[in-house]
């Protein structure tokens, strides 16, 4: 798609217009408050300017959800499940290690005998009982571990006691895992369980420098734009070239900023260096953006998207929320996704025995149908909302096609957002470098943003005819759980993918 070309109309120059002040001006707000003003700019693009992108910066610093730093990078934790269910390595019984081979024979634990686990941890203290994979058999066990090499070998004896019970022997080879289910001891016992802990994982992401700059040349300056941008607020109306060039400038700024929060990736080095060099010699860091920060574990695919997919994919995200009892999600994905979503559901109501009285409406020759389904309740309360990310539907940055319907594959992409809090403090958070979130200026010739120079005491930076503007900012994205968000890609056939902007043949 040519975006450099509208028509063959031509827009002309008008006449003059004065009595324009710069009181209310966005670049005056910013010397004063610059994160109050760069959360508005994310809350109007984000809400008023539908062709401009700015879902994740919305949610985040549009919302107030962003965090100052005054460091370059940030680390945050990661509290898991202390429940842990350990690995066994062997298992043995009557002297015997128990194998595929002769799982099917052996009974171990008939009649009150040991078995032996040789366990990856020391995670259980004496009088445990440890469930297998079916929780319906058990063991006790006796006594202290001891070590052999690696392996922690623990005495253990059915906890029925009965004299007929035994474990299966598929429980027990190795690869199969064991966990704690409680403890049981006799009276007057000296021997307890131990209690286990889990440390959080430590994440660590690193600030990004964006930068952007436009120029203004003294004839631009001076040009007067056949359109008129008026103020909603002030109700004052600009025809200046230059006011529009830098209202075009903010846009391209936040367009630019959406992109890297969301698919940015890191070239952190594991010993915390940068290989990647500037034309200064100095290191180029890149922060992880939000879709690399989440857990490989929830990345899935589907062909056909049902309700039963959605209600499975975020049960199972549901498993990963700890902390906390919000199970609202919203899924950022493009206009075939909403349309995806929409089918779904509709189809899931068409089941229903339902008396319409929503998606009909008028009467005689007026009548009206339309209604689209943007937000699912599902069981447990679990709660999923939909909401449009234009960039998903850019086929210029898109450019793998749906094989059938010729659309970018990025706009079935569901996006799933956790927004709950944890421990007061958002799950995903904007985080600016204090001082440095939103910074500009601008380097003048003849000409400045105030105005022409007319005086030799005048200094200015060059002698070009016009001036420089120039944004700056230093941004990266926090996921605090990334376990609790996903990515749901529509899968297609490689070989059935257009890279040409049309549909694929035979497809």
């Amino acid at each position: 798609m040519n975006n450099t070309i509208l028509n063959n109309l031509q827009l002309y120059r008008g006449r003059r217009f004065s009595d324009l002040v710069d009181e209310n001006m966005i670049s005056n707000a910013l010397l004063t408050k610059p994160h109050e003003v760069s959360g508005l700019l994310s809350l109007v693009f984000g809400t008023k300017d539908d062709g401009v992108s700015t879902a994740i910066d919305l949610i985040t610093g549009g919302l107030g959800k962003t965090m100052i730093i005054e460091n370059r990078e940030y680390e945050w934790s990661v509290m898991i499940d202390s429940e842990h269910a350990v690995n066994i390595r062997w298992a043995k019984w009557n002297g015997s290690e128990i194998t595929p081979a002769n799982m099917a024979s052996v009974t171990p634990g008939l009649n009150g005998t040991p078995i032996y686990l040789g366990l990856e941890e020391r995670w259980f203290g004496p009088g445990a009982i440890l469930s297998f994979d079916d929780v319906n058999f058990q063991v006790r066990i006796n006594g202290l571990p001891y070590q052999d090499g690696s392996t922690w070998v623990y005495e253990c004896y059915v906890a029925e006691g009965f004299s007929s019970a035994y474990i299966p022997g598929e429980f027990l080879l190795p690869g199969r895992q064991v966990s704690r289910i409680g403890s049981a001891y006799e009276e007057y016992s000296d021997e307890a369980d131990i209690i286990n802990y889990q440390t959080p994982f430590k994440m660590r992401n690193n600030l990004t420098t964006l930068r952007l700059s436009y120029d203004i040349t003294g004839d631009a300056y001076s040009t007067v734009l056949a359109i008129a941008l008026k103020d909603p607020e002030s109700g004052k109306t600009s025809y200046l070239w230059s006011d529009y060039q830098y209202w075009i400038a903010l846009r391209e700024w936040k367009k630019r900023e959406e992109k890297f929060l969301l698919f940015s990736k890191s070239n952190r080095n594991a010993d915390g260096t940068y290989a990647m060099k500037g034309t200064n010699g100095r290191p180029v860091p890149i922060s992880a953006g939000l879709f690399e920060q989440i857990s490989p574990a929830n990345v899935r695919y589907y062909t056909h998207l049902t309700a039963e997919l959605l209600e499975d994919y975020l049960f199972d995200l549901c498993y990963n929320i700890l902390g906390t009892n919000e199970r609202k999600f919203i899924a950022l994905t493009g206009e075939m996704g909403i349309r995806e979503f929409d089918r779904i559901l509709k189809e899931k109501v068409a089941s229903f025995n339902m008396i319409d009285t929503t998606f009909v409406t008028g009467s005689g020759q007026n009548l009206t149908l339309g209604g689209q389904f943007t937000t699912y309740k599902m069981t447990n309360g679990i709660e999923l909302t939909l909401k449009r990310c234009p960039l998903f539907d850019n086929m210029e940055m898109f450019r793998q096609l749906h094989p059938l319907t010729g659309k970018p594959l990025m706009s079935y992409t569901f996006l799933f957002v956790d927004l709950g809090q944890r421990d007061g403090q958002a799950n995903v958070v904007k985080v600016c470098r204090k001082g440095r979130e939103f910074v500009q200026w601008f380097t003048g010739g003849s000409v400045a943003p105030n105005g022409y120079a007319n005086s030799i005491t005048t200094l200015r930076s060059n002698s070009r005819d016009g001036y420089q503007v120039h944004f700056l900012g230093e941004m990266g994205i926090m996921l605090r759980n990334p376990l609790s968000c996903g990515i749901l890609y529509c899968d297609a056939e490689d070989s059935e993918i257009s890279n040409n902007g049309g549909v694929a043949v035979g497809a």
